[in-house]
This record gives C-alpha cells, sequence and structure tokens, in this order.
C-alpha cells in the first residue's frame, strides 16, 4: 500500500509540472503531446478514458472548450492525437525549429550528452519520422570542431544515435581529463618557483623600513660629529 501511495504522489507531481495548453499559436503542440504521451504511456490505440481526463486537465481557454466541444469523437488515443495536431499545428513553428536546427552549434562549455539531447529534440519536433542517418548528419554538422575530426577519423561510419553518443562521449572524457592534467602540471611548475624565490625577494615594506633606518643612523651620526666640529674650532 504504502508502494501505491509514493506512486500516486509521484505521478500527481509530475501531472503538476506538466504545461497547459490554451490554443495560443506560439504554445508547441509536438511538446505539450510529447510530455502527456510520456506520463500516460499512451499508445496509438489507447482507448483509457483516464488518459484523456489527463489532457482535459491541462487545457485551458480556448483549447479546453474545442475538446469538450469535440470529446466524443476521442475514442482512443490516436483520434485525439489527430484532431488536435491538426487543429493547432503551427508550420511557422515548425519552420523556427528547422532554422534553429540548422544554426545549433555545441558551446565550448557544453557537454556532449546535453548537444546530443538538444539536438534530437528538434528534429524530432521538426519531423517525426526523421531517420536517424538525418538525424546523425545534424548531430556532426553542429558537433565540437575536435571531436567531429576524431569521428571522421573512424573505419566505419556511425549507423545509430546510440553508436554516435557513444564515441563522442569517450572523446569528451578524454578531453577533458587532459586539459585537467594539463592544468595541474601548471600549477606544479608555477608553485616551486613562488616557494624557492620567495625568502630571497625582500618585500616593499622591509626595504623601506631598512631605509628608514639608515637615514636615521646617519642623521645621529650628524648631530654627535656637528658639537666637536664647534670646539676644535673655538680652540
Amino acid at each position: 500500500m504504502a508502494d501505491q501511495t509514493l506512486l500516486a504522489k509521484a505521478r500527481k507531481a509530475r501531472f503538476d509540472d506538466l504545461p497547459n495548453f490554451s490554443g495560443n499559436p506560439a504554445e508547441d503542440v509536438e511538446r505539450f503531446l510529447k510530455s502527456i504521451k510520456n506520463l500516460t504511456k499512451a499508445t496509438d490505440e489507447s482507448n483509457n478514458h483516464e488518459i484523456l481526463e489527463i489532457v482535459r486537465g491541462k487545457l485551458t481557454r480556448s483549447a479546453g472548450k474545442w475538446f469538450d466541444d469535440n470529446e466524443s469523437d476521442f475514442n482512443t488515443w490516436i483520434d485525439f492525437e489527430t484532431a488536435f495536431r491538426n487543429r493547432y499545428f503551427s508550420t511557422t513553428l515548425t519552420h523556427k525549429k528547422f532554422d534553429a536546427l540548422k544554426q545549433r552549434k555545441q558551446l565550448p562549455d557544453e557537454s556532449i550528452t546535453f548537444y546530443f539531447d538538444d539536438i534530437v529534440n528538434l528534429c524530432r519536433e521538426t519531423d517525426l519520422n526523421m531517420s536517424e542517418q538525418i538525424i546523425i548528419q545534424y548531430l556532426m554538422s553542429g558537433i565540437n570542431p575536435d571531436f567531429k575530426k576524431e569521428l571522421s577519423r573512424r573505419e566505419s561510419p556511425i549507423t545509430t544515435l546510440k553508436e554516435f553518443l557513444k564515441y563522442p562521449k569517450i572523446e569528451q572524457d578524454l578531453y577533458d581529463t587532459f586539459e585537467k592534467s594539463r592544468h595541474l602540471s601548471l600549477n606544479e611548475s608555477q608553485q616551486p618557483y613562488f616557494d624557492n624565490n620567495h625568502s630571497s625577494i625582500p618585500s616593499s615594506t622591509a626595504m623601506i623600513n631598512k631605509s628608514n633606518q639608515h637615514q636615521y643612523y646617519r642623521k645621529q651620526n650628524d648631530r654627535r660629529s656637528y658639537p666637536v666640529s664647534i670646539q676644535q674650532s673655538a680652540s
């Protein structure tokens, strides 16, 4: 029973995190559908009415009214998905995603896994039926040039997304390891220089104090010698 309670709480938390959809043209249809399918595990032939209840709970304003007016037509998940996509799918948003996909480059401090996930998501949202070969081409187009060079040296071409993620990740791990070792070597080579020369280089404060002491003793000597010279001249 405790496990069922935890499961129910987890599902509620995921439901609360789902985005609402109001029917605004700027909203992402594919991302909304994907989030619902990930939570409900809906398939094309799913006819569980609870799935549609979850969907209705996230539809607001004009989208909610559209659902209520057409609910009797939704016998399976694919019925709703097809009608929803036909109603709200935006070709303008698709063009924007396609432009973003073509211009996407891996950032200098961006991990290969983050870059990989973002490219794959953009590809899926642009074209649900895009093949892995085409997705790999987009991945190769924007990947770090150093990683791209190493991948291009492979004798056998990369043909699957799983394989693509594997080899660039190895390259990045090696790169990060060597960079870390290089920084450590630089720090170690510089540290003895400062340690060994610290004692031989006098500080500015010490030099000023020494100069002041020299002037003080010289003045004291001048004062002692002055009366003697007067006495000698008087005699």
